[in-house]
């Protein structure tokens, strides 16, 4: 099966960054095992229709991306799908096309779009800070995250928070 893990945000604002970093440990922890099936990893700081792109082709991909709830202790790790979303800047970007709408779009103009697509949300302690490190409930929910991404990968889902 043919999987893409993209890790979303903007490296220079603190816990927006964490889906990027997450691609790059990712990254790091395939390096040293055998995955199933042909798994690339990928970076972005985009949104809207680039989303659509960075989908088509695959068979299943991941997202893993910095949330911003109300009342959600920062640090906690949410495993959702695309018409859940409604939370994130890259995944539902008020300027362009949300995530589902992106999926639909691509479907409808003939592409081979994911058959399967999750999101690994990390709920954000401070997302609009300019810093290069994230905060420890960030650290600690983007580890988490990793761990339950990768243990997807190679086999069933695990119980998550959702």
């Amino acid at each position: 099966m043919r999987t893409r893990v993209i890790g979303l945000g903007n490296p220079i604002l603190t816990d927006d960054a964490v889906g990027i970093l997450a691609a790059r440990e990712i990254t790091r922890r395939l390096a040293t095992r055998t995955a199933p099936g042909e798994i690339e990893v990928v970076e972005s700081e985009v949104a809207g229709f680039a989303l659509m792109e960075l989908m088509a082709g695959w068979d299943r991909v991941f997202f893993v991306d910095c949330l911003q709830f109300n009342g959600i202790d920062p640090g906690t790790v949410m495993r959702l799908q695309p018409e859940d979303l409604r939370i994130s800047l890259r995944l539902r970007s008020v300027h362009e096309i949300d995530l589902p709408t992106a999926l639909g779009l691509g479907r409808h103009l003939g592409l081979e779009m994911p058959r399967e697509v999750v999101i690994y949300g990390i709920q954000a302690q401070d997302a609009a800070s300019f810093g290069t490190d994230l905060t420890s409930a960030a650290l600690g929910g983007m580890h988490e995250a990793v761990d339950l991404l990768l243990s997807e990968i190679a086999g069933p889902p695990e119980d998550v928070k959702k």
